[in-house]
């Protein structure tokens, strides 16, 4: 029997990130504690695809998605909404029950939640006083007063105050303050804990891609365009294709662009039937090897998703972050924040455009403006992994695996 139980609930309204980041998060967990078993939650639709580790397993839960502030739900069943949301609870508090965990952490969008968390919260809270519960979010949730007219509609802040231990901020609160700039209740604010950015798994160098061979054997760079789940992608891979359209086979650099799994069928289908017929261009739905692309490339272009701009940051590399203009737009104040930083350069959404991405594109891979602060010197903090590892330990009053083999 395991000493520690850690169960993990994720829900992305469209998209991967939350689940993505929870399945980093757990495998940390994983190697790093001892006689630890952790159960993660979501709905998400691929899961299935993903590597677990040992002591990791997970429980597939209906889907249901919903836009922005509309609470408008669409789910894979063809039932009613209150049906849908009736067995995902019977079967949370099922697993709560049974695997009766010593933490529970969420990662979902707070927005929507009065649908599902509120009685979550409250059940955990009932049956297991002891259970230590965790909101964890990510660097920035979006623009101060969206977010804060939206926090208080939802009761967020109530929440958080009234069922959380503590919630895990994963950022820095020198770069963007989450408790001042969301004005959160004092109750709140001495909640937070901000644990560092997380840095992904670092790709292997044993099995280098065979993408990536052939394009150093043609000896040109190579630019990575990745847009995350690629649920809001296609205006910008469009656009990018239709630089190179332009070029023709002028093009000075290769491209390898993964569209992400969430991308609708039918939008994938038309960016890969022009990709093909592009000199140096490949094309992807979906890549477990986006770690060693963004490694080996010289440029990454993305649409500044928090996972991605920590592949970004992990490797040091140069960046031109296109975010989507999507309320409460994260990524837009993502990608403005991190530009006022010197470390990457941002394209606003209104001027998106196949000239002024091709312009971007080829004065950062060819000696144009150079950045603000030099990648070397950039003052990231990227230890969130190892962060969140001490927190359990503390808070439990546990050993990390580490720490045993050195007594």
């Amino acid at each position: 029997m395991s000493s520690l139980r850690i169960l993990m609930y994720c829900h992305d309204r469209a998209g991967l990130s939350h689940t993505m980041r929870t399945m980093m998060v757990a495998s940390h967990l994983a190697e790093n504690l001892a006689d630890c078993s952790i159960l993660v939650l979501t709905d998400l639709s691929i899961i299935g695809r993903l590597k677990f580790p040992g002591n990791v397993d997970y429980v597939h839960l209906p889907g249901i998605a919903n836009k922005y502030n509309s609470y408008q739900y669409r789910g894979n069943l063809n039932i009613e909404l209150d049906e849908t949301l009736t067995i995902r609870r019977k079967i949370t508090k099922s697993a709560i029950k049974t695997f009766h965990p010593d933490f529970f952490i969420v990662e979902r969008d707070p927005i929507g939640m009065q649908e599902e968390m509120p009685r979550l919260l409250a059940f955990v809270r009932e049956h297991l006083p002891k259970t230590k519960l965790i909101w964890g979010l990510s660097d920035v949730i979006g623009d101060p007063d969206m977010i804060r007219r939206d926090w208080n509609r939802e009761d967020f802040y109530r929440a958080l105050e009234q069922y959380c231990d503590e919630v895990w901020i994963y950022g820095s609160q020198e770069i963007f303050d989450q408790s001042h700039n969301y004005q959160m209740p004092a109750t709140v604010a001495k909640k937070c804990y901000y644990t560092g950015y997380l840095r992904p798994p670092r790709a292997t160098s044993s099995r280098v891609h065979k993408d990536i061979i052939g394009m150093r054997q043609n000896k040109k760079p190579y630019v990575l365009l990745t847009t995350g789940s690629g649920a809001q992608g296609f205006e910008l891979i469009d656009n990018y294709l239709r630089s190179l359209e332009r070029n023709g086979n002028a093009a000075h650099f290769q491209s390898v662009i993964v569209t992400g799994p969430m991308m609708p069928s039918r939008e994938k289908a038309l960016l890969k039937d022009r990709a093909d017929k592009l000199p140096g261009v490949i094309l992807h739905r979906f890549s477990k090897n986006v770690g060693q692309y963004v490694k080996h490339a010289h440029l990454v272009v993305s649409n500044g998703g928090y996972n991605g701009l920590c592949e970004i940051l992990s490797y040091r590399k140069r960046a031109v972050i296109a975010p989507p203009l999507a309320p409460p737009n994260e990524h837009l104040l993502r990608a403005e924040i991190f530009q006022q930083l010197g470390i990457v350069r941002r394209l606003p959404p209104r001027e998106l455009s196949a000239e002024r991405l091709n312009e971007m594109v080829h004065s950062s891979l060819f000696g144009g403006p150079e950045l603000t602060v030099p990648l070397d010197d950039v003052r990231v903090p990227l230890n969130g992994l190892d962060k969140i590892v001490e927190r359990i330990t503390v808070l439990g009053g546990l050993k990390s695996r580490a720490l045993r083999q050195a007594v």
